[in-house]
Formats: C-alpha cells, structure tokens, sequence
C-alpha cells in the first residue's frame, strides 16, 4: 500500500477504525513475545485503544439507522431467509449501540448505576449479530452454489467471487464470535469488566479455561485483516 493510499485510509472514519482494530488486537497478539514491561505496555495501549472505537461508536447510530432504512425489509427477488436474517441483523445492531453506550454512560458516571450488566448485555447483543450474519452468508453460500449449476462461464466467475467473499465473511465473523463466547459472562450481574476488555477471569464458555491472550489476540486479528481487505476491494 502506498503512503498515499494509506493516508487516504486514515482520513475516512471507518479507514481510522479498522486501523485501530487491527493494532488493538495485533499488540495483544505479540505481547507475550515482548519483555515483561514492554508486552505490559502494549497490553495497555491495547485497552485504551478498545475504549478509544467504543467513544467512535457513539456517533454510529444514525449511519445505523439510516442504513437499516435504507435497506428495509430487502430486495423482493432475495431469499426469504436471506432477506428475514438481513433485517433481524439489523434489529439486533440498532439495538447495541444504545445499549452500550449507556454501559460507557456508567462508567463515566454521566448514569447512575453499575455498568457491568449492560457491557454483558452489549456482549450478548454483539454475539448474536455474529451469529446472524454468520447463517446469513452460510445461506448465500448454498444459493450461490446453486446458481453455478448450468451457469455461463462469465456468470460462474461472477457467482465465484461473491462466493469468496461470503466464505471471507464467515471467517471473519467466526473468528469474532469466538472471542465473544470467550468473554460471556457467568453471572453478568457480578461481572465487572466491560466488554471491549479481555477478560481472565471465570466465564461461560464451551470451554473450560479462557482464551491466552495472544489467541485472542490471533482471532481478532484475522477479523480485523479480513475487514480490512473488504474494506479496501470495496473503495
């Protein structure tokens, strides 16, 4: 990538974002590399990174809701799973960011009240986004596949790469959606650490013992490459 292109990243919202992200999770993926003090820097910067997308994303419920607007209930001609996942995704979105902004409103003591029921509530929301977009790409993988039985070579071209893209979007989510099941909450009533933050303490998880961190690490890295490139291929 050129000086020029990267600075023309850096100067969109969504460019400084994903930016953000990636570094967020690469630093704690080479943390346990670095000496004692410096991988407890980068711990550090990490966090304050996290908290630095969970202030930008108090500006996203407008794009929000004028993109769940824009979109609607979907195209007539979509599948009907496809088009019923679409809209749920976008319930469920609509619905997180108030959510976790009330949760930041707390820690900021701007709200009265303890802030680790709603980061666990913002958690769970987060999770069943993954989840949703996840069936949704699986869908539109299985249609895809239909549609290149019998196709031109031209149209299966097409249908190929939008089956590329689909399959990106479900590693990309996957890889999110582990690392929030890794944070679930036991008790959320109890829980005191807020969502953006790695946690190590005892969770509700398919497993037994919670994630090292350069595997947490690892996971939101390769989300973050991932949407980085289809944030890039789409410019």
């Amino acid at each position: 990538m050129a000086l020029q292109d990267f600075v023309k990243v850096l100067e969109s919202y969504r460019g400084r974002e994903k930016t953000m992200r990636t570094l967020q999770y690469g630093l704690l993926l080479v943390s346990p590399l670095a000496s004692e003090r410096v991988g407890e820097s980068f711990k550090i910067l990490s966090s304050q990174l996290g908290m630095t997308r969970v202030v930008l994303r108090l500006f996203d419920d407008l794009p929000m809701l004028q993109y769940s607007l824009s979109t609607g209930t979907g195209r007539k001609d979509e599948d009907a799973i496809v088009r019923t996942l679409r809209v749920l995704n976008n319930v469920v979105d609509q619905i997180y960011f108030p959510v976790e902004h009330f949760a930041w409103a707390r820690d900021m003591k701007m709200a009265k009240g303890n802030s680790a029921s709603l980061w666990n509530a913002s958690l769970v929301l987060w999770g069943l986004s993954l989840l949703l977009t996840i069936i949704r790409s699986l869908r539109q993988i299985s249609l895809i596949r239909q549609q290149r039985k019998g196709a031109a070579r031209d149209t299966i071209e097409k249908l190929n790469v939008q089956h590329d893209e689909e399959l990106l979007t479900v590693i990309m989510q996957a890889s999110d959606l582990l690392n929030a099941l890794n944070w679930m909450p036991k008790r959320p009533w109890v829980n005191p650490f807020p969502a953006w933050q790695v946690r190590t303490h005892s969770s509700w998880r398919p497993w037994h013992l919670p994630f090292p961190q350069w595997q947490v690490g690892l996971l939101g890295l390769i989300s973050s490459l991932i949407g980085f490139r289809k944030m890039m291929s789409s410019q």
